[in-house]
């Protein structure tokens, strides 16, 4: 008795074409999905600058929260700290490098009953805008509701 052997015939072709079919349509729903989620969440920029704003409390942020200007979202928190002696809260914040914050702009970190914090913007009038690296000491949060 002999024992035949396999050769490839035109079914186990077709399961080869299939699967190559099938993974390519995975990766192209996967590169639209990466695509898509980066431009809903403003995570596409590959470029951005840091800067530190001393707030008198955190409300609620922590790292990764959203930073916003007009209710859009520009950049996220990436650091917090106390201040051991005032206890001012000092967040860094990376912001996309093609938005300007003036110096005299209000900070506010909001913290909404439902969903989570963020940190608002209402930029200021000045000319002048932070550079990065550097601290906005005492930011004004009188007077406004994000």
């Amino acid at each position: 008795m002999s024992l035949a052997v396999p050769t490839p015939t035109a079914v186990s072709r077709s399961h080869n074409i299939f699967d190559t079919v099938l993974a390519a349509a995975i990766v192209v729903v996967a590169a639209a999905f990466l695509a898509f989620v980066q431009v809903r969440t403003g995570t596409g920029r590959l470029t951005s600058y840091e800067f530190t704003a001393q707030l008198p409390t955190a409300d609620g942020l922590s790292i990764g929260s959203d930073v916003r200007i007009s209710g859009i979202k520009v950049g996220s928190v990436s650091g917090l700290s106390l201040d051991p002696v005032r206890y001012n809260v000092f967040v860094r914040i990376s912001l996309r490098d093609d938005i300007g914050v003036p110096v005299d702009s209000v900070l506010v970190a909001a913290a909404p009953a439902l969903g989570n914090s963020y940190l608002s913007i209402s930029p200021g009038r000045s000319s002048r805008l932070v550079a990065a690296g550097e601290i906005l000491r005492k930011t004004p949060t009188k007077g406004v509701a994000p």
